[in-house]
């Protein structure tokens, strides 16, 4: 559901804010967030959430670790014209 809410530029020691109606901030289900400027405006997201250190294992046992492609594939790209002088 969108919902409109208006909101005035404040002074917060040095910087400038926003103050987020409280129903708003619960509504992202964190306070960590992302602020992103587009050609509309300022938009605010949730900052993807970091796991617990005690799940990077598991993470890092589920990625892929097969070998980088070979390189020869780039030799192409010494036939490109450009030589040393």
């Amino acid at each position: 559901m969108q919902q409109t809410y208006h909101a005035k530029i404040t002074q917060i020691g040095n910087s400038k804010g926003v103050r987020l109606p409280k129903e708003l901030t619960l509504s992202l289900g964190t306070t960590d967030v992302i602020l992103e400027q587009t050609a509309d405006g300022i938009l605010i997201k949730p900052a993807p959430a970091i796991p617990p250190l005690k799940e990077w294992a598991a993470i890092f046992a589920k990625a892929d670790t097969s070998p980088e492609p070979e390189f020869h594939e780039w030799d192409v790209t010494l036939q490109d014209g450009l030589e040393d002088e």
